[in-house]
């Protein structure tokens, strides 16, 4: 007999959104339904907070969002930041020398409120294609700062630092950081239909979508195995892993349909409403 289940771990883009970044009346309606039988959806996203607002507000959801990949925990009424894995200082400078060194620019997320800058990058435009395709999209919510790479403090803390570009190079990026950093640090490479470019994520060890969801858990008195995830990419692993049921979009890739519980149709087949209403709520 399965456990009653508590918390509804939804990512945003191909989960909750369609290809379109459309937000189905069915999948509406499903979440709905779920939160009406007692499971509180919480967002859990690699998007920004600013980003990740706009869609909790359109279903309802109340609830704390887990954004950047699971950086940042903050609280959907009043912004108030509920949870932030900041990166020490001097790991900062060091991760900022090793970006140099591989000639690869580095953007850092902020945590202000929503009317302030979302990251911060040295240079706009900086001649890289696929860097100033993301900045071009969010400019208005972009810091630029040409001495924050010499003085980090300016503009911190730094939680979240990445870089964009193609996907081997964020590859080799990622593979840099691991062996000069270990486990110090936790690392995604996904690539949003938004942009053009992949992304190279550096996060604090400790920092997952997981680990977000256990702090918001605890809080309420939920146990793990009352947990349902459902995602789509390689940042949605470890709560597919974690919780009490992990479940997979259809398109998701193999590394990501392999580690779940259950397989679900795409998100051009609603395959997260056919999810909630076949087996989450029959």
């Amino acid at each position: 007999m399965r456990p009653p289940y508590r918390l509804l771990a939804l990512d945003i883009d191909g989960t909750l959104l369609d290809r379109a970044g459309t937000l189905r009346p069915r999948t509406l309606e499903a979440v709905a339904r779920a939160a009406e039988a007692g499971i509180q959806p919480v967002l859990c996203t690699g998007r920004r907070y600013r980003r990740a607002l706009p869609i909790a507000q359109a279903l309802g959801v109340k609830a704390p969002l887990v954004c950047n990949s699971g950086a940042l925990v903050k609280a959907a009424e009043g912004h108030q930041t509920l949870w932030r894995a900041d990166l020490d200082h001097r790991l900062v400078t060091d991760l900022l020398t090793l970006f140099s060194a591989l000639d690869e620019v580095a953007v850092s997320f902020t945590d202000r409120s929503p009317d302030g800058a979302d990251f911060v990058v040295a240079h706009h435009p900086t001649g890289r294609p696929l860097v100033d395709d993301y900045l071009g999209q969010n400019r208005t919510h972009a810091e630029v700062d040409p001495v924050w790479l010499t003085d980090p403090s300016r503009s911190g803390p730094h939680y979240h630092i990445c870089a964009i570009g193609e996907r081997d190079a964020m590859l080799a990026l990622r593979n840099a950081v691991e062996a000069r950093f270990g486990g110090r640090v936790t690392t995604f490479v996904q690539r949003s239909s938004r942009y053009q470019g992949t992304m190279c994520e550096v996060l604090r060890h400790d920092a997952t979508k997981w680990t977000a969801l256990l702090h918001l858990a605890a809080l309420w008195g939920i146990e793990p195995d009352e947990i349902v995830a459902v995602g789509d990419d390689m940042n949605d692993v470890p709560m597919l892993v974690g919780a009490g049921l992990g479940v997979a979009m259809g398109h998701a890739p193999d590394e990501v349909r392999a580690v779940a519980d259950v397989v679900t149709l795409d998100e051009e087949n609603d395959g997260l409403a056919q999810f909630i209403e076949d087996q989450l709520l029959a």
